[in-house]
């Protein structure tokens, strides 16, 4: 297979673009389930960017510009767990708020995306993986002071970013603890935001050529393998320190940011 067709089923094996016409059946799936357990691992020890981890892993062997729908599938299912387990402490004015002015934005951000060279989609990745570096660190532990109504400007940023990448949850997170919204109410409005960002980005990359069905149905299988992860990352963040699961995180991400830019800047 050649470096520029997209992923295809083959004598029932789902052939991997990467590495000059080399396809892999069994080890490409094989590759694909730990890399979504190991990432969900690794968001549940450190607290963030599990969509962004994942896109890193799953990015070499999937190809650059199919693994923002693909990671958009899979995390449909992933927060949907989360979801069903924070349901009864969810802010539903702040969700509405969210969702009412972020999702044309969300559409907005996708259609930009498939637009996109694979180059220019790999430098923007790469660009963005960086900025989150020094901005999670500023803005980890920050509220923003405001007005509940202002989620509702915050949410048009945070709808186009998400669109086209991943990671908006940090940008949101300042301006909900600034809001009043904390503790459990946090963490299950933004899982229920989640969901909902979620299938809307699959929706539209299902409108477009991009999401196929054997790609959707690959990001299904890959957010089903997250949770065990999740389970496995509760485990390990009890038996060691919070700042070795930071370090450890942001050279994931670092090393993600090195190969997206490698990847376009290399062509």
């Amino acid at each position: 297979m050649s470096r520029g067709a997209r992923p295809s089923w083959k004598n029932g094996n789902l052939t991997s673009r990467v590495a000059d016409g080399v396809e892999y059946g069994t080890l490409f799936f094989a590759y694909l389930a730990v890399a979504a357990f190991g990432t969900a691992m690794l968001h549940s020890v450190g607290g963030f960017a599990g969509a962004l981890l994942m896109a890193i892993a799953v990015a070499p062997v999937l190809g650059v510009k199919e693994t923002v729908p693909v990671v958009a599938t899979a995390m449909t299912i992933s927060h949907a767990s989360r979801a069903w387990l924070f349901r009864k402490a969810v802010d539903w004015d702040a969700f509405r708020m969210l969702m009412c002015f972020g999702l044309p934005f969300i559409v907005l951000g996708v259609l930009f995306y498939v637009e996109l060279s694979e180059r220019a989609v790999a430098l923007f990745l790469g660009t963005f993986l960086l900025v989150t570096l020094p901005l999670r660190r500023y803005l980890a532990g920050k509220s923003i002071a405001v007005p509940r109504r202002a989620i509702a400007a915050v949410a048009v940023p945070y709808g186009f970013i998400s669109g086209t990448s991943f990671g908006a949850g940090m940008i949101l997170a300042p301006f909900m603890l600034g809001a009043g919204i904390v503790g459990e109410t946090l963490l299950a409005t933004v899982a229920v935001s989640g969901v909902m960002l979620n299938v809307t980005k699959t929706v539209a990359f299902g409108l477009s050529p991009l999401l196929t069905t054997e790609l959707a149905a690959l990001g299904v299988a890959l957010g089903l393998c997250t949770f065990p992860g999740h389970a496995v990352g509760r485990w390990i963040v009890r038996r060691t320190s919070i700042r070795v699961h930071t370090l450890v995180l942001e050279a994931f991400v670092g090393i993600g940011a090195a190969y997206m830019l490698w990847k376009g800047l290399s062509g």
